[in-house]
């Protein structure tokens, strides 16, 4: 399939409505700390990006292990209450690219985050291959190496 096209792809309702759908899926399964079910969402090696405090990016290929080693730690115990705002950006019918703005709310204080995900379609299903989020990239050379 060329990536030539006449014009920008623009994704129907139902596709975008689909993509959230995931998305809100896999926001039950993080609150629920399911961390097994939340990895079968994801392909594998995931490709993770951040940066350290000093500024220097911080790039990883994720197996599945290190995957639930990971969202084991950040989500156990109790959770913030999140509210999260999608901006999927449709590259085609099968691949995406999703930016959260997450507004976390707890202890009468307002904090904010934002991450993109690159999201791919295989078997006809969503699943995220990359997660970019700043400020991760201490504990990702601690806990996985560099």
């Amino acid at each position: 399939m060329s990536p030539f096209t006449s014009a920008p792809f623009a994704p129907t309702d139902q596709q975008v409505a689909d993509l959230l759908a995931w998305f809100a899926e896999y926001d039950a399964l993080a609150r629920k700390n399911d961390v097994e079910a939340m990895a079968d969402q994801a392909l594998f090696p995931l490709t993770v990006i951040s940066h350290d405090s000093a500024g220097e990016r911080v790039t990883q290929q994720w197996d599945r292990g290190t995957f639930v080693q990971a969202m084991g730690a950040a989500t156990d115990g109790p959770q913030p209450e999140l509210e999260n705002h999608r901006e999927p950006h449709f590259l085609s019918a099968d691949l995406a690219v999703v930016v959260t703005t997450t507004v976390i709310r707890g202890g009468g204080d307002v904090q904010y985050m934002r991450y993109a995900d690159v999201m791919a379609k295989a078997g006809g299903r969503w699943r995220f291959t990359s997660m970019v989020q700043a400020g991760w990239g201490d504990m990702m050379r601690e806990y996985f190496g560099a």
